[in-house]
């Protein structure tokens, strides 16, 4: 009997929908059960036809692999195809809450689109489905809204989609617009029985005793059929139509969303002919980002008919910015370019520059405003005795975690000094007279500050240890005529690395302790260290500078920016170790890295981690 909607509106659409169909034919299930095609592009399919497209657990048995999918074909356009999947191949509810719900907002559409998809098809198949414009029409007896119009690539068919794919209703009850059509039993896979699908055999009793009477043949029994999810509302907004095991669906369905034993048939359009895309764009060619923020990059590809989507993404480096699907995590301050690529080679860029963070004021690019390194960052640049390693838009790279060699810190203490003029001697066989350098090494070898290797070289590249930065700053002091001197009862028991302090260091780092100059590393929890042969990075160096002019004048470097502590007073009683302005201190034999750190690891600061300051509003590590 066919079937007959009550509505007007609902009648021309029937009526448009079947006058499209009409060529084509009904749809019968098995129609074409023999013809299994392994290939998708290039083939020539009717209604009818099952294609085998994409993988999916179907037995029940993990351990043998995903199985093929198996389609059916609904419907034939203009180089596509849409298709069903010939078995139920899940269950999940329509929507995991009982609540008002639409198939925009519903969660088995956000499964579908995402979970499934990725569980089933590569990332080249995926883009064989394309994203189309889903109606979402109102229940035709109860007017349950059925909510905005969606894009999708998988989706459930509708109430009305059922009738016109699988054919006319073999028996339709108008009153309450419901019916039967075999065509509509779906076997469930074992899988999707496993996860709660209920599944129902009909029996010859089934057949003989109505269900011959609602048009069906005698070939239906034994089939097994589960429920099956339609996307359109049911007789109210927690309520969506299905199919029964019988095959029977309609208007009324007072299932609810969250029904836990429902399986889920998915449908798609798929592509026929494969289109490469012949130009691609994003979204932005540049952008400026903050560290822990994201942007996310969106391709055009053109034509429209685009069949070939896959892009791969890159970045240029990583260390700075990340780069997923599109999604770009700014990581560290710098430059990155990000490239999407499309499978025949074509390539758009975005260039990204990440700052630290977007603070009025903020000098840096790489220091974060409102982080213990500010206030030593920008004394010591300030003042100029540290340089920055370039610019980032208009702002300063200070790279604070990056090694300070022994001639940059050198360099450091001669313009604390003034930069007096010296002349060049060739105390050093690896210091010419050009190099940026020179002055300094030969201002602090002249002074006592510094000494050089054995092998007659000053080591300029190798790194500046924490240790060899304490001897170096108190010998400073001693040249400036500052009394250096610490309590004979002065240890470092406090640090669980304090054996690692080499003898000649040994005094300078006691003192450097004492003044505050280190303040060492790690936590009461955790132990802490004074890292003395670890190399220090340019925000340490920074700091111990701050601390050392504070030490040194009384009034601290970075006033008005952070408090610092006031300079250490010392106690009358005390017995004190001292070593007077002018006193010979035996000098240190300053070798090469290699000789002095024996594979030590670089300690990077993380720049919003402060648990690695023990004390103070600032430390050098």
């Amino acid at each position: 009997m066919k079937k007959k909607w009550k509505s007007a509106g609902i009648i021309a659409l029937v009526l448009i929908m079947v006058a499209m169909l009409l060529p084509l034919g009904s749809f019968k299930a098995f129609a074409k059960e023999g013809e299994v095609e392994p290939e998708v592009l290039g083939a020539t399919y009717k209604v009818g036809d099952i294609i085998k497209f994409g993988k999916y657990e179907q037995d029940g048995n993990t351990s043998n692999g995903k199985e093929d999918i198996e389609w059916q074909v609904l419907k034939v356009e203009s180089g596509r195809v849409l298709v069903v999947s010939k078995y139920a191949l899940d269950c999940k509810p329509y929507n995991t809450e009982y609540a008002n719900v639409t198939w925009e907002t519903c969660s088995l559409r956000k499964w579908l689109n995402n979970d499934f998809k990725d569980a089933a098809f590569t990332s080249a198949e995926q883009a064989k489905i394309p994203t189309i414009n889903i109606a979402n029409k109102n229940n035709p007896k109860y007017g349950t809204a059925g909510g905005n119009n969606t894009n999708d690539q998988i989706f459930c068919l509708s109430l009305e989609e059922t009738e016109s794919y699988f054919g006319n209703y073999s028996w339709y009850n108008s009153e309450s617009m419901y019916g039967y059509n075999q065509n509509l039993i779906c076997t469930p896979t074992q899988y999707a029985e496993n996860n709660g699908a209920y599944a129902y055999t009909i029996t010859e009793d089934d057949y003989n005793s109505w269900l011959k009477d609602y048009g069906y043949t005698h070939d239906v029994i034994g089939r097994r059929g589960a429920g099956w999810w339609l996307r359109s509302p049911g007789y109210g907004s927690r309520y969506a139509c299905s199919v029964s095991g019988r095959g029977s669906a309609g208007a009324y369905c007072d299932v609810s969303v969250n029904f836990g034993d429902i399986a889920v048939r998915p449908a798609l359009f798929l592509n026929l002919s494969s289109v490469n895309p012949q130009s691609i764009k994003l979204n932005k060619t540049s952008a400026t980002m903050y560290s822990g923020n994201e942007i996310t990059l969106i391709p055009t590809l053109t034509p429209a008919n685009v069949t070939e989507k896959t892009i791969t993404w890159a970045s240029s480096n990583p260390a700075v910015a990340t780069v997923s699907n599109g999604v770009v995590k700014a990581k560290s301050a710098g430059t990155a370019t990000i490239s999407a690529k499309t499978v025949n080679g074509l390539s758009a860029k975005c260039e990204v520059t990440v700052f630290i963070d977007n603070a009025s004021g903020n000098i840096f690019a790489d220091v974060k405003y409102d982080s213990w390194m500010y206030a030593p960052a920008k004394a010591v640049y300030e003042k100029g005795y540290m340089t920055g390693k370039g610019t980032l838009g208009k702002r300063i790279l200070f790279d604070p975690n990056s090694s300070m060699s022994r001639s940059q810190f050198v360099t450091a203490l001669y313009s604390m000094e003034g930069k007096p003029a010296v002349t060049y001697e060739q105390k050093f066989s690896d210091v010419k007279n050009s190099d940026w350098f020179a002055s300094a090494v030969t201002w602090a070898s002249n002074n006592g500050i510094v000494a050089g290797n054995p092998d007659g070289t000053f080591g300029v590249n190798g790194k500046a240890t924490r240790e060899q930065m304490a001897l170096m700053l108190m010998k400073y002091a001693k040249f400036k005529g500052k009394g250096v001197m610490i309590p004979m009862t002065m240890t470092l028991d406090k640090y669980k690395d304090a054996d690692k302090v080499d003898d000649w260091a040994l005094f300078a780092v006691k003192w450097a302790v004492y003044t505050g100059i280190i303040t060492g590393k790690g936590n009461e929890t955790d132990g802490y260290r004074i890292d003395p042969t670890g190399k220090a990075s340019r925000i340490e160096c920074a700091a111990m500078l701050n601390k050392f002019y504070d030490w040194y004048t009384g009034a601290s470097l970075s006033a008005g920016m952070e408090d610092t502590e006031e300079p250490l007073a010392l106690p009358e009683e005390e017995n004190w170790d001292i070593s007077e302005p002018g006193e010979d201190i035996e000098d240190i034999i300053i070798i090469d890295e290699e000789d002095v750190i024996d594979d030590v690891d670089e300690d990077n600061i993380d720049e919003g981690d402060e648990d690695n300051i023990d004390d103070g509003d600032y430390t050098d590590g």
